[in-house]
């Protein structure tokens, strides 16, 4: 209809014609697709995998019906040559020369019924019966099948029945394969179905698994799957009760399954197990299991990192000290033994970082023995080879000490290439227990400060408020502002930072005033928006003496004291009562010595303590009172002529004070000191 109103009358008359021409060639075409009858016979019985042929067959007055087989679907569309296309179910393709169109030379084209050919419909029928009939299950898909069913069943929440009486039945359903259940592990569902069961199993189950598979811990340790099946083992077989105490006989079973279960982790498998991407995973897990004792972990992890050639001579060093200590000068160990170690650890790196095994902290306990105690030459050797997967050291304690170790050996192409590994996660490391000392090796290695500051400082400086009232994140910018500060840094902390490098060539108080220039604005930004909070902040107040300390900043102390005034405005001194905030003041006291009384003395008594002596007195502020009293100068004498002169105030703030069970001892120490003074 659309092409009629589409083309004149002239041409819709020339457009039927060719189209009748077409169907008369059709008729030929489909004399000839009529001899096909093996190939139509072969569509029938596949159902509909193979294309089904159309077969084209005059019927009433020019129409033609295509004939399917099986699944297939005739249908003919005229081309003028009379080709038509057969379309199977099963995506084959027939081609059949017929017409599936009614022509007419008047009406135009009409769409013709398809019509099933004579004595073909038996056929046809059985071949459409044969395709939706679904093909009978074999055994070992009815088998997979009750597993399936009740592993779903154990591992919804919602389940009606006990998980003990599933996972009965499971284990039962188990015990009927033909193949062992170690095998079993080692597939997919498999793994996740004896996973389940010893999550939800009774403990009397675990140990029935436990002894199924003890001949083949070994070889699951190493597997994809199975590896998974040997860490849920150590987790649930050593598994007691955290609401009461285990009884001795529950102990006794605790003992014995994990004696079967370490019983494969011995001897030559052990190596093969532990350099292995799976085994090594195995043994870490174990190492830091609660359930394993210190003598068996420590007796693994030696007969890894000692050679046979010493633990054989020398029977009781395995397992006796932590491996860090048998390598130590003051160690037991002869210096040939220790050298001999050392060559071993050498070795079992080198390995670790051939198998890529750097992501297990295990493995970071070799790193840290090895660095402890390796020369210049062994370092720069191990971080060629190990400085592409050195971020996974930043995963342990272990593992960061060695790198701290490392950084001072590499190139500054490996430097630039770390910097790379770890973008976008400056700040996290920051504030991460064990590796902010990494962040502060870096600012004391690197001589490239304009590369520090396009990486490190810049993701630093939006999260700068959070890093400076972190417990370890403002200790690395304390450590750019004051390096080896003993009152502000542990020994640890020194030590570890004054670490040799070698390869860093700028001197260390030029390279820290370069970080500190462009950190300066942005921690000063932050400082300055509130500085009576970092003063009160048991971590930021070091900060704020840090900054201070490196350079006196008078609209910042300025700051503090308004921020002061407000506190004290408050019934009980605000932030002022606090304890770090009082060390703050203390300490700032001293800093602003040298400026004479035009510092934070003078100021902070006339602004801030003065006005609310009585207050001040019964608070904390009364060790700072005591402090500006023993001042020399001017501070120290407007003080105690104050306290002279309001003494009775001073002794019946004490009286109520104490009436009220709060602590005065600032306030007895403060009365002394001014009756010292005066006597002088």
């Amino acid at each position: 209809p659309a092409l009629s109103r589409a083309l004149p009358r002239d041409t819709m008359k020339k457009k039927t014609a060719t189209t009748a021409a077409g169907a008369s060639k059709g008729e030929k075409g489909t004399k000839k697709l009529l001899l096909k009858k093996k190939v139509e016979k072969a569509g029938a019985e596949d159902g509909g995998k193979r294309g089904g042929e159309a077969v084209g067959k005059k019927v009433d007055g020019g129409k033609f019906a295509g004939k399917k087989k099986g699944e297939g679907k005739g249908s003919g569309k005229g081309k003028g040559k009379g080709k038509g296309k057969g379309k199977g179910k099963g995506k084959g393709k027939g081609k059949g020369k017929g017409k599936g169109k009614k022509v007419d030379a008047e009406a135009g084209e009409k769409r013709g019924k398809k019509r099933k050919a004579d004595g073909e419909s038996g056929s046809e029928e059985e071949g459409e019966k044969g395709a939706k009939s679904k093909r009978p299950m074999t055994e070992k898909k009815k088998r997979r099948k009750e597993v399936t069913t009740l592993y779903g069943e154990l591992i919804n929440p919602g389940r009606e029945r006990k998980a003990d009486v599933i996972v009965g039945e499971l284990l039962e359903m188990l015990k009927e394969r033909p193949a062992g259940l170690g095998e079993y592990c080692s597939k997919d569902l498999g793994s996740r179905v004896v996973q389940a069961c010893l999550k939800w199993g009774s403990p009397e189950q675990r140990r029935s698994v436990l002894s199924s598979l003890k001949e083949s811990i070994g070889q699951l340790a190493v597997d994809r799957y199975g590896h998974v099946v040997v860490l849920k083992m150590l987790r649930y077989v050593a598994l007691t009760s955290k609401q009461r105490k285990p009884s001795p006989e529950e102990k006794k079973a605790q003992e014995k399954n994990l004696r079967d279960l370490l019983e494969p982790f011995r001897g030559g498998k052990l190596h093969g197990i532990f350099y292995h991407r799976h085994g090594c995973k195995v043994i870490n897990g174990i190492y830091f299991a609660d359930s394993v004792n210190t003598k068996e972990k420590r007796r693994m992890f030696h007969e890894v990192a000692i050679p046979q050639s010493v633990s054989l001579l020398r029977p009781e060093v395995p397992g006796s000290k932590p491996l860090r200590e048998l390598v130590a000068a003051k160690s037991d160990l002869s210096a040939e033994d220790r050298k001999t170690v050392m060559s071993h650890l050498r070795e079992a790196v080198d390995k670790a970082v051939d198998k890529e095994l750097l992501g297990y902290d295990i493995v970071h306990l070799l790193f840290q023995a090895f660095c402890e105690h390796a020369d210049e030459a062994q370092l720069k050797d191990l971080a060629e080879k190990c400085m592409a997967g050195a971020p996974y050291l930043l995963s342990s304690k272990p593992g960061a000490e060695a790198l701290l170790r490392l950084l001072g050996v590499i190139s500054a192409k490996h430097r630039k290439g770390f910097l790379k590994d770890i973008k976008g996660k400056f700040a996290a490391l920051a504030m991460n227990s064990v590796d902010y000392l990494v962040m502060m090796r870096l600012c004391s290695t690197i001589d490239d400060t304009v590369l520090l500051g396009k990486t490190m400082l810049a993701e630093w400086i939006p999260e700068l408020e959070s890093i400076c009232f972190d417990k370890y994140g403002h200790r690395v910018l304390t450590w750019l502002l004051c390096p080896g500060d003993k009152h502000l840094f542990s020994p640890y902390e020194r030590e570890s930072l004054g670490l040799p490098a070698p390869t860093a060539i700028k001197e260390s108080d030029k390279r820290r005033q370069e970080l500190v220039r462009v950190l300066r604005p942005a921690l000063r930004k932050v400082l300055q928006g509130d500085p009576l909070k970092a003063a009160a902040d048991l971590c930021a107040k070091n900060l704020l003496i840090a900054y201070l300390s490196d350079d006196w900043d008078a609209e910042l102390v300025e700051s503090l004291l308004k921020a002061c005034e407000q506190a004290a405005e408050k019934k009980d001194m605000g932030l002022l009562n606090n304890g770090a905030t009082t060390t703050a003041l203390l300490v700032l006291l001293k800093l602003g010595a040298a400026d004479g009384d035009g510092g934070l003395a003078m100021p902070l008594w006339k602004r801030v303590l003065e006005p609310h002596l009585e207050k001040a007195v019964t608070s904390r502020c009364a060790f700072v009172l005591l402090a500006l009293l023993k001042r020399e100068g001017k501070v120290g004498e407007a003080v105690l002529k104050v306290l002279r002169s309001k003494r009775k105030t001073v002794e019946a703030a004490l009286k109520a004070a104490k009436e009220k069970g709060a602590e005065v001892k600032g306030v007895e120490q403060l009365l002394e000191a001014m009756d010292k003074t005066s006597a002088k």
